[in-house]
């Protein structure tokens, strides 16, 4: 290399450390590229609320034969759940929780065999079935039980300037339901419409409140009831419910269905905050949308299994958490995504909902923009 040569490439070299050395790529006009990361609730409370009048019986055979589809989401996700169980009979145990023990957790033994000896919560209960009613009641007298539990929490708390304190004293002042700082769920299953004694928007407005004033956007209603309108297989309509889980942001399926699989994993998707919906920032031209969901490298195969296609080619030499593992999900379908308009976002349904530790990425033009 002769000297002038050597003298312009040190020129040049000076002149780059001169500016900011990162590169951004420029991007054709109107692209846009656009990230979003999935989360979840860490704690969730749930409360069953199933209907034990006498056409019940294979119904919550139903629940119990499918939960597997229900809890596993929670395990995946290592979610701090609480699930208790009563029922739509407000005259012989109002207020009450059914089942041993009451109160289910990650550590509860067998918890699957559990739950559905206690979700078979039987057929004697009163025909006036009351599922609104019955789970006010229920959040009244938990909110009373736990009382002393969380002024003491809440007085220990008080005390602690690090995050170690804080779960000391949640280990000493264990809130047993309404935990603070948890979701709340509510899951009605019923063949009846609700006779609840009182309209529609005092309930709404009693479980917006269950977790305290402020705390409106943690409590999420959802229902298996008889179809609206209805199909024939012997189950009235729910109206009411159907309305409330409107109001609250939950799901519905249908009590008709020879397998509750599928909407106890809907159920499970809602309950733990997964989100369906993300918001585009500009409107798209929707040919043009791309979407890709990356995981994790260790993410399970079955936690990928409705994608359309799977590449984990980058995986390889990465630690198990590099989000390398790129799924191409289906478009529109069942269990695929679909651009609504009206929101100016991606919906996505079924299976098709981006999981725990996911990232979902959007590439698209803008409308109008080519």
């Amino acid at each position: 290399m002769t000297m002038r040569r050597a003298a312009a490439t040190l020129l040049a070299l000076l002149a780059t450390a001169c500016r900011d050395d990162r590169l951004v790529p420029a991007l054709p006009p109107g692209l846009r590229v656009e990230t979003y990361a999935q989360r979840s609730a860490s704690k969730v409370d749930v409360l069953w609320v199933v209907d034990d009048s006498g056409s019940m019986a294979p119904r919550q055979e139903n629940l119990a034969r499918n939960f597997q589809a229900f809890i596993t989401l929670f395990r995946q996700g290592s979610i701090d759940f609480r699930l208790a169980i009563t029922t739509t009979d407000i005259f012989a145990r109002p207020g009450e929780l059914v089942g041993k023990p009451a109160l289910l957790a990650p550590d509860t033994p067998d918890l699957e065999s559990t739950f559905a000896r206690n979700i078979r919560v039987g057929t004697s209960g009163s025909a006036y079935e009351a599922g609104l009613e019955a789970a006010r009641l229920v959040l009244e007298r938990q909110a009373e039980q736990g009382a002393p539990w969380r002024e003491a929490l809440a007085a220990c708390e008080a005390g602690c300037d690090a995050e170690a304190c804080r779960e000391d004293c949640a280990t000493r002042y264990p809130v047993p339901f309404l935990r603070p700082g948890a979701f709340l769920y509510l899951v009605f299953v019923t063949d009846e419409e609700d006779r609840s004694p009182y309209e529609l928007r005092a309930y709404w407005r009693a479980f917006e409140q269950a977790q305290g004033i402020g705390n409106d956007g943690t409590v999420v209603a959802s229902a298996i009831i008889g179809d609206v309108p209805a199909n024939g297989c012997g189950a009235t309509p729910g109206r009411r419910y159907l309305e409330l889980a409107s109001m609250m942001g939950g799901e519905v399926g249908s009590i008709c269905d020879a397998e509750f699989a599928d909407t106890l994993r809907a159920l499970a998707t809602s309950a733990v905050g997964l989100r369906r919906t993300f918001v585009l920032s500009h409107a798209p031209d929707p040919e043009t949308l791309e979407v890709r969901v990356r995981y994790p490298c260790g993410v399970a195969e079955e936690a990928v299994v409705d994608c359309e296609a799977v590449d984990r080619t980058a995986c390889e030499g990465q630690p198990a958490e590099a989000l390398e593992t790129v799924c191409t999900p289906r478009r529109e379908g069942p269990e695929g995504w679909r651009y609504e308009p009206e929101r100016g976002a991606l919906f996505f349904a079924g299976r098709s909902v981006p999981g725990l530790g996911a990232r979902v990425e959007v590439r698209y033009f803008e409308e109008g923009s080519r």
